[in-house]
């Protein structure tokens, strides 16, 4: 049976992203739950693991609700402070806290700025000729979103993977992200799959099948924009060859506005 969340005062957030688990955040829950457990206040609480919560460098974290509390760098001892501080006296553990809703900033000694995107820079590439070319984010939090936007917004943009001949995005009937770290593209008769998130680096096959790298380039005597997807071995995976419109989209969004300086053109 479920519990009934309509009983509980306070919920506890518990991230459970790779960050977390490797700070130890599986003890640390192990043990709160064990405290409200054997002090008759698991029906009163709720304790729930998510994923990554985006704040890795101050791992492991919480989110405590009501009143939004983010609490970081927990062990198992701040931990149940903050728990019976929060049930018995309603109050936030404030020197463990890492942000707050009446703050202003957050409250990190670790924090790491945000990672900026290179310029685009000329290059005589053997592939592609010469081009204007700047790298993007690898992450599936990106390539996953692009695959969806070409196949929603963009059926003139083509894919090339491997020897495989051009494949429109029209072609595509669904792209799917539901398996651990593969993205399909589901054709008519067949799904092509491609490896876009963590995976074992022992698992060679699986390392040079990842898409590890993202290239977006803009070719000089063509015009032709596109992007190119390798492994951490710098082999190429495949091709993508992009609409106008779909340019724009990698521009402004999976480029975060980067756009080709005035003074290469």
């Amino acid at each position: 049976m479920g519990k009934n969340i309509a009983k509980t005062t306070h919920n506890f957030l518990f991230c459970d992203g790779g960050s977390c688990q490797k700070a130890g955040a599986e003890n640390v829950v192990r043990t709160v739950r064990a405290y409200l457990r054997n002090n008759g206040l698991w029906d009163s609480t709720h304790t729930i693991k998510t994923r990554c919560n985006g704040r890795c460098e101050d791992a492991p974290t919480w989110i405590v609700q009501p009143n939004n509390y983010w609490y970081k760098e927990l062990t198992p001892s701040k931990g149940l402070e903050i728990i019976k501080s929060h049930i018995h006296n309603n109050k936030p553990v404030e020197k463990h806290l890492l942000y707050c809703d009446d703050w202003d900033n957050i409250s990190s000694e670790k924090e790491i700025p945000p990672y900026k995107l290179k310029p685009f820079n000329i290059i005589e590439d053997a592939t592609l000729g010469s081009c204007y070319l700047t790298r993007g984010f690898a992450s599936d939090q990106y390539t996953y979103p692009l695959f969806l936007y070409l196949f929603e917004h963009s059926p003139s943009s083509k894919i090339v993977l491997g020897d495989a001949k051009e494949l429109s995005f029209s072609a595509i009937k669904e792209v799917l992200y539901s398996k651990q770290y593969v993205l399909e593209l589901v054709l008519e008769h067949e799904t092509i799959e491609l490896v876009i998130a963590p995976i074992n680096q022992k698992d060679t096959a699986l390392v040079k099948a990842r898409i590890a790298v993202v290239e977006y380039f803009h070719q000089i005597t063509s015009q032709k924009k596109g992007i190119r997807f390798k492994n951490k071995f710098g082999d190429q995976i495949g091709l993508i060859w992009l609409s106008e419109s779909a340019w724009k989209y990698c521009t402004e969004v999976q480029l975060q506005g980067l756009s080709i300086d005035k003074e290469l053109v």
